[in-house]
């Protein structure tokens, strides 16, 4: 008869390889482990071979049920990365359909990254989207009635019929109401009865939508297979175990019934499972408390911080191409496994190792299976930190096949076998160290006040060397390291939490709102875990915590709150943690910015800034008391020979250390210490112990890895330069801006920056030459034209285009410059640039479209030291805010710009020391060298020989006057690129001039070229002199002071057509279609900048994206965003059907934002592309236009108003409702070569109509299938009406007299007076370029 035991607890974790399961006598402490193959097809099937295993292990065994098994599963994780969820329905609000396909607008990755960006398909697709009339408003109140009979309508006519998996519904501002939300699942389980259905209120009832319905479509399409698989495996575990518990990503565990419901929660469950691990057998069983951990894997390796016991908690977990929000510990992940691959790119011959990996077939080359790529393991194994066989001696390693695989990296670099061994263990070490910094460094804590974990298969071989290079020690290795998720698991405790969204300004809260606030999560979290997770009354423990911001960020920092002091004062004490954490997180707090007068009026001033987001119970139950067994003490440091199992020789340091010993784990007991280097192995893993360092053995069994009182810790970077050594620099410059922009996306305070990423980072040299960065340097145009000193903590402030040589192109661009100096040398230069949404001058957000000259653009700051040793000059500071219509949120923003800056500093500091003078000099020499051999081998091999011409215009300069020219010549000579911009247009007396910096056009060319070949590269300036400009002066893009500057958005825009035109022509690999896409708007006095986007133009490889932005990593601001702070509603945020240009690849859809103001203002519009067309090439079609209509419902006319494309001082009432489209991105190819059930795919999805279809030659019934005989002959109609000979390589969809001809009958405007027929004057108008462009164009002086 079997016998219920509470004595054991638990744990099973299931990998893509092996099943895990540890199991815990709580009386004795100890352990026993198994170890078996996973099973995909049915991961249950693996679970119950390990229980069974191990409990055959155990006195009894096969009598005993367990009372609960704890259970960390991937099966919600593979179900993401495999596509193989659920076919999942999403109801949205009415306008919002393609809420998924937009995703906020952002193409990851940096300049060019559009053109080879490949954007994933949504979890639910656009044909399985369904609007739900209504609308909630961000207070909660209805705007429209939820009309249950017209969804009702919708659903059978469209959805029904496609038979849904699974449904989402996320609908907007639910977060502040889920009535309607509640309505349409009462209408859906009529409809569709039986269907699982998530609402994104009770998934996730917090702001911003996109997100809100990320995690919720998440949640949906993994619902139905993680439900199937816990009711399975709870059947296969009836007679083992009474109860299943499941491991959430926050380290918690929940109950089957939560974890049906809310399967998001268990995204990072394995990553979870290993943190959980290192808090019960390291930090609450040793002193070490504070630590920083490695889980490798095979694949990929995830890292984390836990702090005084307890793992930091993010609120957003990432699966793949998704961030979901959902509670996790805090765990990075980066491409660095043991399969990682290493290769070497043929253009910049430069090693880089992963994120490609070998995977588990073929795997390793020292495997034998049949891979044949050099991977970590085998550079693992070519130097001897892997002992011949493995897995207690059942697995041979085939030594020979992984150094044929380094060598083939050695020969593509041109160094030894070892030299190429090292340098892949050295740069995959370097990969981690950087994702070890995002946990520590980055989020304000001293990596040496840290002990490191490392554990996984392939950890305990690289954390020696992790340790060295973090300064963190003892580097620990628990025991049986690789099954440490398993233990993880069986040791931790059930959780849960509740979050209400709770946005109030703190200094107007009060105590009895927060607490009564506090006293509904608390009473909904106790009822959950007493009714859901089983967990009396008595034995629940609660933590109480707050999200908070100051007014205008976009990121919120968690804090915990304590419950004595938020009883006696809430908002002071909840202010207080805030500050103290932003303080720690970004090196400032704003409240240190606010004038001083009493202390209670400055307190209050303090706590207005700040912003309630967020209140949270944390609900868990009492930790249950187990016993760890300890190890007996040995009775010499010394372990006995005995323990050695084998020799082998080990290289470091391009040295050969023979006859090195392999011990025995299982052989060493406590006090045991073993010096290297040496390897340490068990049956799960293997412990690299380095040359200089010894191995101690705890009594809980941890391995704890010290320096020797002898050993020097230097990193190899240190030694003599290589190339190796190089590419880790390149890296750790890489790391320092990302760092940079992490912090201003989440500290600065203007929407332009912190949501829409408007800013951009440089890292010079000293002489001013960038090495990392992306609109190249500014330091060489400020060094030429300053003449005072420059000192230690001096800080520099610049905003006017025309005293730094157009680094940055308008007013509104504030950059900061700031020397970094090392023992009073000058060892680099930071800066950052970003733009502020207000500048003062003529209209709000300081971009007037009718401005006649800089003047009206607002204040000019010449190259100005605002802080001169660290002293700042707070007086002229505070004329410059005092200027502004937002003098906070330039304060704040410019405090951002100072603390990325500072941030940058400190990186290139922590360089210097570890490289030493010579080397880091010389790593940045080489690293310029590097990128100048690139660029003149593309210049050389890829841009043609013969000139390239290329122009494109603006259509209008806002002033009734179009279109303006844009031209350039590309041509070479003895490896010299030269690029002539004669034929472009005089200056024009409006504000559409863009001062082109010569760095910044360079750099642009540099990150093209690049993007394709190697796009890890670096780009920096080493390659400046292999290009010449001539840009005339006088012209759009050389205007001679004072002309206005502040709409040279559209030139920015054409001036990256021009680039792609130029490269495209010859080089098919950079041919796109035509579109840039941005448009400004302003309101008064609730002043807003927003950046909208477009279509992304066709590419060689495929459709560019539906309202999409090319510019690096810029996002829109989520709609509910600016609903909650001005007093406008978004009525519909689609993109526009047919705008995308036809062809083999279809141009990206145009974007339809439809504001309705609930307030009078003024609005500026700043737009283009209204009369011309982006471009179609080689036989693709153009995009479609632009268009602003004002439609004057307030005043009850309904009249619409036309818009010109730039215009200031457009007055709207309450009421009113402004349409704005964008245009769209040209074609690429062939349409009638495009798959005609593709294009009926996108008839169903909405992006192209019934009768657009027909551009393409396709005929699509009504049921979206392709009538195939009517698209034949169509098709073939279509192609002999064609002229003979191949396509025009441009299509513009007409000549400029045929689009000027139809502006007035297609667009509603009259076409613009041509730029010769209108009297231009300016100091231009003196030079010899101007009279001859008059004269070429027929005009008399």
């Amino acid at each position: 008869m079997a016998s219920s035991n509470d004595l054991y607890r638990i744990g099973c974790d299931v990998g893509g390889t092996f099943t895990d399961v540890f199991l815990l006598n709580v009386q004795t402490g100890e352990t026993w482990q198994a170890k078996v193959p996973s099973t995909p097809e049915d991961q249950s099937v693996g679970v119950r071979t390990g229980i069974d295993q191990i409990l055959d292990k155990i006195p009894d065994g096969s009598n005993v049920v367990l009372q609960v098994l704890n259970h960390g599963t991937t099966v919600g994780t593979n179900a993401i990365l495999e596509g193989r969820g659920a076919k999942v329905a999403l109801i949205v609000t009415e306008g919002y359909r393609d809420l998924l396909q937009t995703r906020r607008s952002q193409v990851p990755g940096g300049l060019a990254s559009w053109i080879t960006w490949k954007k994933p398909e949504p979890l639910a697709p656009l044909e399985m989207t369904i609007e739900a009339p209504g609308r909630i408003a961000t207070d909660g109140g209805e705007v429209r009635p939820f009309n249950a009979e017209l969804f009702t309508q919708r659903l059978r006519q469209s959805l029904v019929p496609q038979k849904p998996e699974s449904i989402c519904v996320c609908l907007a501002n639910s977060f502040a109401n889920p009535a309607h939300e509640q309505a349409v699942l009462r209408v859906l389980a009529d409809v569709l009865p039986d269907i699982p259905i998530s609402l994104s209120s009770e998934v996730l009832p917090e702001l911003m939508e996109y997100e809100r319905a990320v995690t919720t479509v998440c949640n949906s399409y993994i619902k139905p297979k993680v439900a199937s698989y816990l009711n399975n495996l709870l059947k296969s575990l009836q007679e083992k175990t009474k109860h299943l518990r499941i491991l959430r990503s926050d380290g918690g565990l929940s109950s089957v019934s939560l974890a049906t419901r809310f399967p998001v929660t268990l995204c990072l469950s394995g990553p979870a499972g290993g943190v959980s691990g290192v808090v019960s057998v390291v930090a609450a069983e040793t002193k070490y408390r504070n630590l920083v951990t490695v889980d490798m894997g095979g694949t990929s390796t995830d890292v984390s911080l836990i702090e005084d016991g307890q793992p930091r908690i993010r609120r957003e977990t990432h699966v793949a191409d998704l961030i979901v929000k959902s509670p996790s510990v805090d765990v990075r992940t980066c491409g660095a496994g043991g399969g990682s691959i290493a290769h070497v790119p043929e253009v910049t011959k430069s090693l880089r190792v992963g994120p490609e990996s070998a995977g588990a077939v073929p795997g390793p080359a020292c495997y034998g299976k049949g891979g044949t790529q050099a991977t970590v393991t085998d550079a693992n194994a070519v130097l001897g930190y892997l002992p011949e066989f493995l897995l207690d001696g059942t697995f041979k390693l085939d030594l020979e096949a992984a150094r044929r695989a380094v060598q083939k990296t050695a020969d593509d670099l041109g160094i030894s076998l070892y030299e190429a061994a090292e340098g892949i263990i050295r740069i995959v070490n370097e990969t981690m160290y950087g994702a070890l910094r995002l946990v520590s460094i980055e989020q304000g804590y001293d990596p040496r006040d840290f002990s490191l974990v490392a554990f996984g298969g392939a950890g305990p071989l690289h954390g020696n060397a992790l340790g060295m290079l973090l300064h963190a020690f003892p580097v620990i290795i628990p025991p049986s390291p690789g099954v440490l998720c398993a233990r993880g698991d069986a040791t931790t405790i059930l959780r849960h939490e509740e979050t209400r969204t709770f946005i109030r300004t703190l200094g107007h809260t009060s105590n009895a709102e927060i607490i009564h606030g506090y006293d509904e999560l608390l009473a909904k979290a106790a009822k959950i875990m007493l009714e859901e997770q089983g967990v009396p009354k008595n034995s629940q423990v609660f933590k109480y915590q707050a999200d908070l911001r100051y007014l205008g960020q976009a990121i919120t920092i968690p804090v915990d709150v304590h419950l004595g002091q938020l009883q006696s004062d809430a908002a002071a004490h909840i202010s207080d943690l805030f500050e103290k954490a932003h303080q720690k997180a970004f090196t400032y707090k704003l409240s240190s910015a606010i004038e001083v007068s009493e202390n209670s009026v400055v307190e209050r001033k303090s706590l207005i800034r700040q912003q309630l987001m967020n209140l949270r119970i944390v609900a868990e139950e009492v930790p249950p008391e187990y016993k760890i067994k300890k190890l007996k003490p040995a009775d010499t440091p010394e372990p006995d020979p005995t323990a050695v199992i084998g020799r082998t020789t080990l290289v470091y340091h391009n040295t050969e250390f023979k006859e090195s010993p392999i011990w025995k784990r299982s052989l060493l007991t406590c006090g045991h210490v073993v010096r290297g280097p040496c390897i340490v192995t068990e049956l799960d893993s293997n412990t690299l112990v380095l040359p200089g360092f010894k191995a101690e053995v705890d009594e809980i069994g941890n391995l704890l890895i010290w320096p020797l009182e002898s050993a020097v810790l230097m990193d190899p970077a240190e030694k003599d330069l290589d190339s190796v050594a190089v590419d880790i620099f390149e890296s750790a410059l890489r790391n320092a801006r990302n760092e940079m922009d992490t912090l201003m996306t989440r500290a600065s305070l203007s929407p332009a920056i912190r949501e829409q990423q408007d800013e951009f980072n440089v890292i010079a040299e000293p002489s001013g030459k960038m090495i990392v960065g992306q609109f190249g340097s500014f330091i060489g145009q400020f060094l030429e034209r300053w003449k005072g000193t420059v000192e230690e903590n001096d800080v520099f402030l610049v905003n006017d285009p025309y005293s730094i040589g157009g680094s940055v192109s308008h007013l509104n661009d504030w950059l900061v410059m700031m020397p970094v100096h090392m023992n009073g040398k000058l060892i680099a230069w930071a800066a950052n640039f970003g733009h502020m949404t207000d500048n003062g001058g003529a209209v709000p957000g300081s971009l007037p479209t009718g401005a006649m000259s800089i003047f009206e653009e607002g204040i000019q700051i010449p190259v100005t030291k605002v802080a001169s040793r660290g002293v700042w000059n707070e007086a002229l500071m505070e004329l410059l805010y005092r200027n502004c219509r937002l003098p906070e949120w330039n304060r704040g923003d410019t405090q951002a710009l100072v603390a990325a800056c500072t941030l940058a500093g400190r990186r290139m500091q922590e360089l210097y020391t570890r490289f030493g003078d010579k080397n880091y000099f010389a790593a940045i020499n080489e690293l310029l060298d590097r990128n100048r051999k690139v660029i003149g081998s593309l210049i050389n091999n890829v841009i043609p020989e013969e000139p390239v011409y290329f122009e494109d215009w603006i259509d209008d300069d806002g002033r009734g006057v179009g279109p303006w020219k844009v031209a350039c010549t590309m041509s070479k000579s003895n490896g010299i690129l030269r690029l002539d911009f004669t034929g472009t247009d005089p200056q024009s007396p409006s504000s559409v001039n863009y001062y082109l910096s010569h760095n910044m056009f360079k750099m642009f060319l540099g990150i093209y070229l690049v993007t394709v070949y190697d796009p890890r590269c670096v780009v920096n300036d080493g390659f400046h002199d292999l290009v010449e400009m001539y840009i005339p002066e006088g012209t759009l893009l050389n205007p001679i002071r004072p002309a206005a500057l502040s709409s040279r958005t559209h030139l920015l825009g054409r001036v990256m057509d021009l680039l792609s035109g130029l490269l495209g022509q010859k080089a098919p690999e950079f041919m796109t279609a035509g579109a840039i896409n941005r448009f400004k708007e302003n309101g008064e006095w609730y002043q807003l900048y927003q950046i909208g986007f477009g279509g992304i133009p066709a590419r060689p490889h495929g459709d560019g994206m539906d309202g999409h932005c090319v510019w690096p990593a810029m996002k829109s601001v989520p709609n509910e965003f600016l609903e909650l702070y001005y007093p406008l509603r978004i009525e519909e945020y689609n993109t526009v059907t047919d705008s995308g240009g036809p062809g083999l690849w279809r141009g990206g859809n145009a974007q339809r934002i439809f504001y309705r103001f609930l307030d009078e203002g003024e609005v500026s519009i700043h737009d283009d592309r209204w009369l011309s067309k982006p471009w179609g090439v080689l036989g693709g079609a153009p995009g479609g236009r632009s268009s602003k209509i004002l439609v004057h419902d307030g005043d009850g006319s309904g009249r619409r108003e036309v818009l010109q494309s730039k215009q200031d001082h457009i007055k709207v009432q309450k009421g009113d409702k402004l349409e704005w489209l964008t245009w769209g991105g040209g074609g690429y190819g062939d349409a009638l070569k495009r798959d005609a059930k593709f294009v009926a795919l996108e008839v169903h999805r909405g992006l192209v109509s019934f009768e657009g279809a027909k551009r393409y030659g396709v005929v699509v019934n009504p049921d979206y299938t392709v009538d195939e005989a009517a698209t034949t002959a169509l098709r073939s109609e279509m192609a002999s009406a064609r002229p003979a000979g191949p396509p025009e390589i441009f299509n513009r969809g007409g000549t400029w007299d045929e689009l000027r001809a139809k502006a007035l009958e297609e667009t509603g405007l009259p076409a613009p007076k041509l730029p010769w027929e209108v009297p231009l004057r300016g100091p231009m108008t003196a030079l010899p370029y101007f009279k001859e462009w008059k004269k070429r164009h027929g005009v008399k002086d």
